[in-house]
């Protein structure tokens, strides 16, 4: 029988992705590519044509140890019941009785054995998990040491003889897979993923394990690359992974004469380079870092490239760097890279060490003061760039004095962020040589700007607080560069201003805290404001004759008003009298209003007692009894008058009719087992009201109930007789012979005994008990009837007006 190709279920499968692009041991190589695998491999597996969702698809980018991996692995494999898939890329060791350890990122050779995962355990893992289909896939140096024959493990290749299980190797068991430097994938995974995605041609619409496997053994053969392993067992050849988007091509209608030119032109004008043939060589070789399309294998080649493109190396490598266990991919990629100048004899190692744990990896650091911080380890000696812009003596003063020499907003922001005290920027430009004249200016500028901003600005106009905060910083750090490089820009700073005379307050103030009319902010302070300084104080001059004036008015007007205020008081004492006494009368009114409330209250009470004794006495009580045993009378009369009616119109037997009316009565009297004990309750209060039908008619259900039994009975029993006669006792007998006749007829002895005469007695029981059950729920009802009107009556007896 033919086994067919087929999807994995996607809400039963499960897939794990995971390798490994950062190692710590100098031994074991960086794979930027692995990063790259992962990714893409997810999304073609994930695509519209993949076979799995996005929820049930792990990837796990390098690590943090061996039990998180171990974790996820035992989660994917105990929750897949359809299909198991499990990706691995990274650096393989090997062990020394063959078998294959996956590295990690924190793998050591000396420790490999606890620091590394072992493949025999997810081995384990795998055989343990309950999917139907278990595939393997491990792209790493030795990985065809996975497959137990090829490496020599006596019985080993058993335990992998299990129903539903597929292995993939890139390599033997004793080649080096490859991964080229500058590539996008690693040369097994980056096949893989190209016939994922072009598919295989005649491989049919599903493209299967088996299909895959042998067109990557194909590849391999043609490009000279390492040879891959697989293995399969039971029917996993021919699961797919994904739809064969070569068969959706060759299914797809041709392209038109247009298309297919266009089509043409693009490729002649852009033609695409065969890879280039890998080899054993290329596998691990330093590798070159590509930034703004550009590779770079000196420092002060990315020197030059970070000066030109500020703002794409600060967002690619600084932006978002991840964690420390997931860090993101370029500032691994960069990381790895600067790893590579590790020669003594010419790099900067210490310097190095000491600007990834210090200074890159720092928190409080943005991502322009990391950049800069690199730049200064690459070309210390180079010009000093900092956000696409030089700095210089000269552009320091220009950004300090922004607002006189035409700065930007960028400006703004490169001053504030020298100000912050955590980055200390300007101690790491002075770090560079043709900065080193400001080595030790920011501490100096700092405590300058706190007793800046620390004066008491609450004496100056808000226009010279709000410049004294633009300017203020800048200026106290322009003092503070050497004096040659100021005086370039001092042809374009304000001319010098005469000191004000008579001069405010405010002025001497600001003069003082800027440090005298001396410094740079002196004399812009004074250059700025000590005209409107001379104008306030002349116009002081005269406000203070004028507040004279006014003093002595609003002095005169205050007495008037004191004068004033004394008349109100008395006014108010007389009417606070009069209000007192107003208040106390109307307390008396109400205490006199609440005792004649209180002698009502006891009056009522002592009516309400009278009322219930005579409810409950013993007279009140047996007349209640009387009126219920006449209601339950009046119900039984109804339906006996029912009945005998219905037996002169319809003219049934009078046997019938005569137990009907014994039903009735049965019905009326088991009432009386609910009613009565109501009315021994209520008392006087139990007084059905003719005027009232809801107080004496039996409630609609069982009443209506009642007469259903007695006219099913009536209907099946209407014409059987007790009477040995021949002749019918109905109406039409009383009517033909007489009442005389009819009685003597109907008292005649001897009686029979049938069958259907037993039939009917026993339909008379059911309906007999039927009546039972149907009288006692038409006494619970209305005496739940009764007890409710008589509890809303007493409750608007004790809430009635007082």
């Amino acid at each position: 029988m033919t086994t067919m190709t087929r999807l994995p279920d996607p809400e039963r499968s499960r897939a794990f992705l995971f390798g490994t692009a950062v190692y710590e041991a100098d031994d074991l190589a960086d794979l930027p590519s692995v990063g790259n695998n992962l990714t893409d491999l997810h999304a073609a597996l994930t695509s519209p044509l993949g076979a799995f969702t996005d929820e049930r698809c792990t990837v796990m980018l390098d690590p943090p140890g061996v039990i998180a991996v171990y974790d996820v692995l035992r989660h994917h494999a105990a929750e897949a019941t359809d299909t198991l898939l499990i990706y691995f890329a990274g650096h393989g060791r090997r062990k020394l009785r063959g078998g294959l350890y996956l590295a990690l990122p924190h793998t050591q050779t000396p420790n490999v054995a606890v620091s590394a995962f072992d493949y025999d355990l997810l081995r384990e893992i795998v055989n343990a998990s309950g999917a139907a289909n278990k595939i393997v896939i491990v792209d790493s140096c030795f990985s065809g040491r996975a497959i137990p024959g090829m490496s020599g493990g006596a019985g080993l290749a058993q335990e992998l003889d299990i129903e539903g299980s597929c292995l993939l190797t890139s390599t033997t068991a004793n080649e080096l897979a490859l991964a080229l430097p500058g590539q996008t994938y690693t040369a097994f995974t980056g096949e893989l993923l190209h016939l994922l995605r072009t598919g295989v041609p005649d491989a049919g619409p599903l493209l299967s394990l088996g299909a895959l496997g042998e067109e990557l053994r194909r590849n391999a053969l043609r490009r000279d690359l390492p040879l891959p392993e697989q293995q399969f067992r039971g029917t996993t050849q021919h699961i797919a992974l994904t739809r064969n988007p070569a068969a959706l091509a060759a299914d797809a209608p041709p392209p038109s004469a247009a298309q297919a030119a266009q089509a043409a032109q693009a490729a002649q004008a852009a033609p695409v380079a065969p890879p280039p043939r890998p080899s054993l060589a290329h596998a691990f070789v330093s590798r070159a870092l590509v930034l703004a399309g550009a590779e770079h294998v000196t420092k002060k080649d990315l020197a030059a490239t970070i000066r030109k493109h500020w703002a794409i190396a600060a967002d690619r490598f600084f932006r978002r760097m991840g964690t420390e266990s997931y860090p993101s991919e370029s500032w691994a990629e960069l990381r790895s890279w600067l790893r590579q100048f590790n020669d003594h004899r010419t790099d900067d190692i210490e310097g190095r060490i000491v600007l990834i744990d210090t200074y890159l990896t720092d928190p409080r650091l943005s991502h322009d003061h990391k950049l800069l911080r690199l730049l200064h380890w690459l070309d210390p000696d180079g010009p000093v760039v900092y956000r696409d812009r030089p700095i210089t003596y000269v552009s320091l003063a220009e950004i300090c004095l922004r607002r006189y020499v035409g700065g930007g907003r960028r400006d703004a922001e490169l001053l504030e962020e020298l100000a912050r005290p955590h980055e200390q920027l300007l101690d790491t430009m002075a770090e560079f040589p043709t900065l080193d004249r400001l080595r030790g200016a920011r501490r100096s500028w700092h405590k300058a700007l706190k007793n800046w901003r620390d004066a008491d600005s609450t004496l100056w106009p808000p226009e010279v607080r709000d410049w004294a905060a633009d300017v203020g910083p800048g200026a106290l750090l322009a003092a503070r560069l050497p004096p040659g490089h100021l005086a370039e820009i001092r042809p374009r700073l304000p001319a010098e201003a005469q000191p004000p005379d008579p001069s405010s307050a405010w002025y001497e103030h600001l003069l003082q805290a800027a440090g005298g009319r001396d410094t740079v902010l002196g004399r812009l302070a004074e250059a700025e404001w000590s005209a409107q300084a001379r104008q306030e104080a002349l116009a002081t001059a005269r406000e203070r004759e004028q507040r004279l004036r006014q003093e002595r008015a609003a002095e005169q007007r205050r007495q008037e008003e004191e004068t004033q205020r004394r008349e109100r008081l008395r006014r108010a004492a007389q009417e606070e009298g009069e209000r007192q006494r107003r208040v106390q009368l109307e307390l008396e009114q109400r205490r006199l209003r609440r005792a004649e409330d209180e002698e009502d209250e006891r009056q009522r009470e002592t009516e309400r007692r009278s009322a219930e004794a005579a409810r409950l006495s013993a007279a009140s009580r047996a007349r209640a009894v009387l009126r219920a045993f006449a209601l339950a009378a009046l119900w039984a009369l109804f339906l006996i008058v029912a009945i005998w009616l219905s037996w002169w119109f319809t003219s049934y037997e009078f046997d019938a009719a005569q137990i009907l009316s014994w039903l009735a009565c049965i019905f009326s009297a088991s009432a009386l087992y609910r009613v009565v004990p109501c009315a021994l309750r209520l008392g006087g209060a139990f007084r059905p009201r003719l005027r009232t039908p809801s107080t004496w008619l039996p409630p609609a259900r069982p009443a209506l109930a009642t007469a259903a039994l007695l006219l099913v009975h009536g209907l099946i029993g209407g014409d059987s007789s007790s009477r040995s006669g021949g002749v019918k006792a109905d109406s039409d007998l009383l009517r033909d012979r007489g009442l005389s006749a009819f009685l003597n007829y109907v008292s005649q002895n001897g009686s029979r005994s049938s069958f259907g005469d037993i039939l009917i007695g026993l339909l008379a029981l059911v309906v007999g008990a039927g009546c039972v059950w149907f009288g006692q729920h038409a006494g619970r009802t209305a005496a739940r009837r009764w007890e409710e009107t008589h509890a809303q009556q007493g409750a608007r007896r004790l809430t009635g007006p007082r």
